[in-house]
């Protein structure tokens, strides 16, 4: 992503990376952002407060978009709250993530002093074979405990096929994991919440076995199986992807030129090609978030292929 002229209208993004004991060489062999062949995530758009993105262009080039959204409000339509509540990340898997849960806002402010985890999943590509965790076979929590204390914790749990363009809404409580093989495009609460229930006896980057949370999973877990309705993109009558209390995302298919006309609103764009062109001066490739403030009022992108659009919701 280019570092280009002064702007209030566009605030560019730099998505920290994440190393991680399942990340894959996508990264470094594809997208070609990295020397390390063990990533796991892109922080696309973040303003979490230890790990945010950077703006890269113009009168706040260099600052954390936490500091900017808390500083400058007149920049994301007068939202309110301390934190940026939108966090974007693009996600690759060459081994299968723990089995965890979320909680909501009401248990994680009570506990975690943190908002809960929402988030959705829009998978990008697959390896044959590739599976997601969503949901579980239990009646109720005791059925639970028991795979736990019996050690077949990998007998409750329902999986899931995947295709390209699905989309899966992941609430609190709900069981889950994402397998090996897979690239996906998270869209979520800006919250880094997480108990794990099962990690497959791994051990982390330190060499040590990763923490499990089995009480506070116990606490916060939805007995049964996955009953969110599965939207593809790539099949649906609608450029819907997500509409919840916290964030309304669609997509857009660009096909060489679009002009976006923004009312007072802010948006984050996120591209879904190998490279995006705003306003004949920035280039952004895929994978990498933008904002579009509410000091723009005319954006023209330039591309071919897909965009994700996202809008915080005010609840």
């Amino acid at each position: 992503m280019e570092k280009l002229v002064n702007d209030q209208e566009i605030l560019l993004l730099s998505g920290p990376l994440k190393e991680t004991i399942w990340g894959s060489n996508y990264f470094k062999n594809e997208l070609k952002i990295t020397d390390n062949d063990s990533i796991g995530e892109m922080w696309s758009c973040s303003g979490y407060s230890s790990f945010s993105s950077i703006i890269l262009n113009g009168l706040y080039k260099g600052k954390t978009l936490d500091e900017v959204f808390k500083n400058n409000k007149e920049l994301f339509a007068n939202l309110s709250g301390d934190k940026f509540p939108i966090l974007i990340k693009l996600i690759a898997t060459n081994d299968k993530l723990s089995i965890q849960v979320h909680p909501d806002d009401e248990y994680a402010l009570k506990n975690e002093n943190s908002l809960g985890k929402f988030e959705c999943w829009l998978i990008l590509r697959k390896e044959e074979g590739a599976k997601l965790i969503l949901g579980n076979k239990a009646k109720n929590k005791e059925e639970i405990k028991e795979y736990i204390n019996n050690n077949h914790f990998e007998d409750l749990i329902n999986e899931v096929d995947v295709n390209v363009g699905d989309v899966y809404v992941v609430n609190p409580g709900t069981i889950h994991g994402i397998g090996k093989g897979i690239i996906l495009l998270e869209i979520q609460q800006s919250s880094d919440i997480t108990y794990r229930f099962y990690d497959y006896n791994r051990l982390g980057l330190d060499g040590l076995p990763r923490e499990l949370h089995i009480n506070k999973a116990l606490d916060v877990v939805s007995v049964g199986n996955y009953k969110e309705k599965v939207i593809n993109i790539n099949s649906s009558d609608s450029n819907l992807v997500a509409n919840n209390k916290y964030f309304n995302s669609i997509y857009l298919d660009i096909n060489g030129e679009y002009e976006f006309n923004n009312d007072n609103e802010f948006e984050i764009v996120t591209s879904l090609m190998d490279k995006l062109i705003i306003n004949d001066n920035y280039e952004v490739k895929y994978g990498e978030s933008f904002i579009i403030t509410s000091k723009a009022k005319k954006v023209i992108l330039k591309g071919f292929g897909k965009i994700i659009i996202t809008k915080a919701n005010k609840g």
